[in-house]
Parts: C-alpha cells; structure tokens; sequence
C-alpha cells in the first residue's frame, strides 16, 4: 500500500519524509490555501528530497498551460488536480506534462465516483466532503459508501485519516494508498512521530 504524506511547506517536512521515505511527497502549488507554497519553495523542496520519494504538485483550478510551466520548473513527478477540473483539462494537462495525473474527489455519493471512473486518470484520491472546502479539513470520507461503491480505479483514502483510526480505515476500505496531511500535523506543522506512527501502521515497521 502508498503512503503520500501531503501539504509538505518547510526544508525540516522534507528530513522527515527523508528519514520515513513514503512514497509520494505533496505540496499545495495553488496560491490561497494555509499550506500553499510557491515556486521558489516548492523546486527548494523537491530538490532536498530523497530520489525514491515522488513529488506530487496539487493543483486547484489551474490553467493546464500553468501546471505544465509548474511541473517543470518544480520538477514533479505527479500531477494532482483538486478543483472541478473536466476530462478535456485533464487530458490537455496530460498531453502538456507526461506525467500521471490524479483526481480528488470530495465524495457525497456513489454516482460521483462513478463519474470519476470515466475520467482518463491514473488514479483517485478520494476524500470527505466539507461544503466550501478543497481538503486539508481532517473530515473522514463515507468509508461505507466507499466500500460499497467498489471503485474501479486504483484509488487513494484520504480525510480525516490520523494515527488512531488509519488501521480500521485500511481494513474497511482497502484502498491502494492512503493520503495524510492535517493527521500528521500538531499545531498546524508535520509531526516526526506521528508520521512514524503511520509507516509503522502501513508497512508493519
């Protein structure tokens, strides 16, 4: 099973992911969000990263030319849209990058996972829904419904997974990866023991 460790903001989240080594590292790349980056830092990021760890950018409504221009000068290895992006930007921003594209969907039903199996991703993250919010929000998703829908495409949990219920999501839901980012936080910033705590549960070290 992945583990994507997310909203990733300072050089000191980077030593943490280096010393755990998750699979994917992800960084909010649109501007506005608490845990937004800029280029600058972004590109400082992914460079003091650990080459076995991949660096996912998490975009919210962006232009496919910007994300494009993004993913190269930050040098990303996967391209996450978390907005109300449609099949043709997806498959334009596909075309631009080359890189695997993957889809957020904050689920409140069924038929929008459904709908998401059409789209020409590589994956899903699926997340709890929180009206006005775009993730981050530590809401667990609807594990049953989840269960019930049996997505089609390999797919990521994500919402509200921390250390105390990470083990009971895994066996209910049985997705193909699982996505943290306020579960791994105290005040509002990584932390090392925590994050351990989720590798611990996932890989049994």
């Amino acid at each position: 099973m992945k583990i994507k460790f997310c909203g990733v903001r300072r050089l000191e989240d980077v030593k943490f992911c280096n010393s755990l080594q998750p699979d994917y590292m992800g960084m909010i790349l649109s501007s506005g969000f608490r845990r937004s980056v800029d280029l600058v830092q972004a590109a400082s990021l992914v460079q003091q990263k650990h080459n076995l760890i991949q660096a996912v950018g998490v975009f919210v409504n962006e232009q496919p030319e910007d994300i494009a221009r993004i993913a190269k000068i930050v040098s990303l290895d996967v391209v996450q849209l978390h907005g109300n992006e449609t099949e043709e930007m997806i498959s334009e921003v596909r075309r631009l990058t080359g890189l695997p594209v993957w889809k957020a969907v904050r689920v409140q039903s069924e038929a929008e996972i459904r709908q998401a199996e059409q789209l020409s991703t590589d994956a899903l993250v699926l997340e709890g829904y929180t009206k006005g919010q775009v993730g981050g929000t530590g809401v667990t998703a609807d594990w049953e419904l989840l269960v019930q829908a049996k997505p089609k495409k390999p797919f990521f949990l994500a919402g509200g997974l921390k250390p105390e219920n990470l083990r009971q999501a895994i066996s209910i839901v049985k997705p193909a990866g699982v996505d943290l980012s306020s579960g791994i936080e105290t005040a509002g910033v990584k932390d090392l023991d925590k994050m351990k705590e989720i590798v611990k549960i996932v890989r049994g070290e």
